[in-house]
């Protein structure tokens, strides 16, 4: 008797964006991106732990990865 096969069938759904929506999306992300850097860049001249190079640089990856992706979502064409 042979076991029966299991099939997984992943099917990855897409999301269609139009004109309108990818720039509003695009203009979110990029509103996004300047609260991490106001979290993790100027919170560290405002709070009371000490000054965190590493922080000072994952705001700055942060706001640099999410701008980028914002303004090439916007960009994108079909």
């Amino acid at each position: 008797m042979a076991a029966p096969s299991l099939q997984l069938r992943v099917e990855g759904t897409m999301i269609r964006l139009d004109q309108q929506q990818r720039v509003a999306l695009s203009d979110t992300i990029r509103d996004l991106a300047n609260l991490i850097a106001a979290a993790l860049v100027l919170g560290q001249f405002v709070g009371e732990r000490p000054f965190s190079w590493l922080l000072i640089t994952m705001g700055a990856v942060a706001w640099l990865a999410l701008v980028v992706f914002g303004l090439a979502l916007e960009r994108r064409r079909r």
